[in-house]
């Protein structure tokens, strides 16, 4: 084997094992997500569509492993085809099923208010956490006959008027949510680029055995 096959052959394993952990992320951080907002329905399909997608990348990148080791032209070839298919979804699934995050703020904190007119509690959390009062507002609390909690003044400290948060949790956490969506699309273009660079080096190992056994039989 020639310096050029083995550097291919090595980086193509690589690349595929790189691919391998990121669907296992992937499954993990869909899963996740599911089971910490089972109640909504904003990500549910979302999710749903990353968990599959996942599979198939885990499974896919498995053969690509197989065939590197055992350096397959056909199953190289394969294995670049089914990975391009599953690039094409993944960027179908980015753009046509994006989460919506104002939907998913929106089914939480009204989960949470929920819960607050029945345990007095659920609202707290977010309240400090992103300093905002009630779903929409602190009216919220005076329209529902409650007082306004300490968790909706800066420092907790309610004594001091005008520490009182006046924004709703609904607007806080959609624009937290919304924040973290640059961080979602940096990862999954990333993920996608290494999926077509691994593309790329899995064709060219492909090519490069093609060659090598044209060369033996014409010896």
């Amino acid at each position: 084997m020639s310096c050029g096959t083995k550097t291919l052959k090595i980086s193509s394993f690589i690349l595929d094992f790189l691919c391998c952990v990121f669907g296992a992320l992937s499954i993990a951080a869909c899963s996740y997500t599911l089971i910490v907002f089972k109640e909504s329905t904003a990500i549910r399909i979302p999710c749903i569509l990353g968990i599959v997608l996942g599979v198939l990348i885990f499974g896919s990148t498995i053969f690509g492993c197989i065939a590197a080791l055992r350096e397959s032209i056909r199953l190289s070839w394969i294995y670049a085809a089914i990975l391009l298919a599953l690039i094409m979804a993944q960027i179908t699934v980015i753009f046509a099923q994006p989460i919506n995050f104002d939907l998913l703020a929106n089914e939480t904190i009204s989960n949470a208010w929920q819960n607050q007119l029945s345990k007095n509690t659920s609202m707290s959390y977010y309240e400090i956490k992103y300093h905002c009062c009630g779903k929409t507002g602190p009216l919220n609390y005076a329209d529902s006959g409650m007082r306004i909690p300490a968790s909706c003044y800066l420092n907790q400290n309610s004594t001091i008027t005008p520490d009182l948060f006046t924004v709703g949790c609904n607007t806080q956490l959609a624009a937290a949510f919304v924040k973290g969506t640059s961080y979602e699309r940096i990862s999954d273009w990333t993920v996608v680029g290494i999926e077509l660079l691994t593309v790329m080096i899995t064709g060219l190992f492909a090519i490069t055995l093609q060659n090598a056994e044209r060369r033996r039989l014409y010896r």
